[in-house]
């Protein structure tokens, strides 16, 4: 949605210095033009001798300025207007995922609680967290660029001497939009492939459709790394994920952290063999221990909890 609507700044440095350069132009213009000075004299001259004849010609020789600068300030009207919606809309984009990332990962966070250890639950949210600070400063970062642009092109809008330039400002803020939308969709899809290699190492297993509803459901982003426009019915289903589970079905999109879970939350060790050799007895020690301390009841006094 943000790069269909969002015109962007100008990829020239100083967009003002161009303001200042074309004012003192046209005033130049102004003040040397010998057909202004004959109509001012000739308009003088007829209010002397009230010769009321002259006062049509007069009319129509100011006339061509009044419709040009009435479709120019229309321009500029409707731009701004655009720029401002724009700066609505970044705000707008960003306090939305902000939200529905908070949320998100208070469902799955409360969930994970629920369905595995506590040891594995912990280091399943410690990097998801870690991975959500990174996504949350790269897109504050990028949104806080975005409004910079709109208020610069706001000025050199405001500034702007011909209908063309306001035009040709915007088309180039639209490609600086672009720019740094695809910028910031890459490097969020390195922090999250990161991510999931990071889960993976657990050894856990990853499917594309656990990692995109991940994504959504935490990050509030799409497929693509983008901003996700939402799902109400699956953010329905995770507020259901935190009652008691014998009163509301799994959601559908957390089934398979609950097989996993099942399944002793971990992936058959021989899915690994293959792709991470040096992880295979390492991982099934770690397995094995993990699995083992989280069966065991918990110490009722002191001298349990020394043994």
């Amino acid at each position: 949605m943000l790069q269909a609507t969002l015109p962007v700044s100008l990829k020239r440095s100083a967009s003002s210095s161009l303001v200042c350069e074309a004012e003192p132009a046209q005033s130049t213009a102004r003040s040397t033009d010998p057909s202004i000075s004959q109509r001012f004299y000739r308009s003088v001259e007829c209010e002397s001798r009230h010769d009321t004849a002259e006062f049509p010609d007069h009319t129509r020789a100011q006339s061509p300025a009044g419709p040009y600068q009435e479709s120019l300030e229309h321009t500029r009207e409707t731009a701004l207007h655009t720029l401002a919606l724009c700066r609505n809309v970044i705000a707008s984009l960003e306090i939305t995922r902000l939200s529905k990332s908070r949320t998100g990962l208070h469902y799955w966070l409360g969930f994970w609680d629920r369905i595995y250890g506590r040891q594995f639950s912990r280091l399943l949210s410690s990097r998801v967290t870690n991975t959500l600070a990174r996504i949350d400063a790269l897109f504050r970062a990028v949104s806080g660029d975005l409004h910079e642009l709109t208020r610069r092109m706001q000025h050199a809008v405001t500034y702007a001497t011909s209908e063309k330039e306001i035009l040709r400002l915007l088309e180039r803020m639209e490609d600086e939009v672009s720019v740094r939308r695809k910028r910031r969709r890459k490097k969020a899809q390195t922090i999250m492939n990161k991510l999931r290699a990071s889960i993976e190492a657990v050894p856990i297993k990853v499917t594309d459709e656990l990692f995109d509803d991940l994504k959504r459901g935490v990050f509030a982003l799409d497929v693509f790394c983008d901003y996700h426009p939402g799902d109400p019915e699956a953010e329905e289903h995770e507020r259901q994920a935190l009652q008691p589970m014998n009163m509301v079905t799994v959601s559908p999109y957390l089934q398979p952290w609950q097989e996993s879970a099942a399944a002793g939350a971990y992936m058959p060790l021989s899915a690994y063999t293959e792709i991470h050799p040096d992880w295979t007895e390492y991982a099934g020690d770690w397995m094995h221990r993990v699995d083992y301390r989280s069966r065991q009841p918990p110490p009722n006094n002191s001298a349990a909890h020394h043994r």
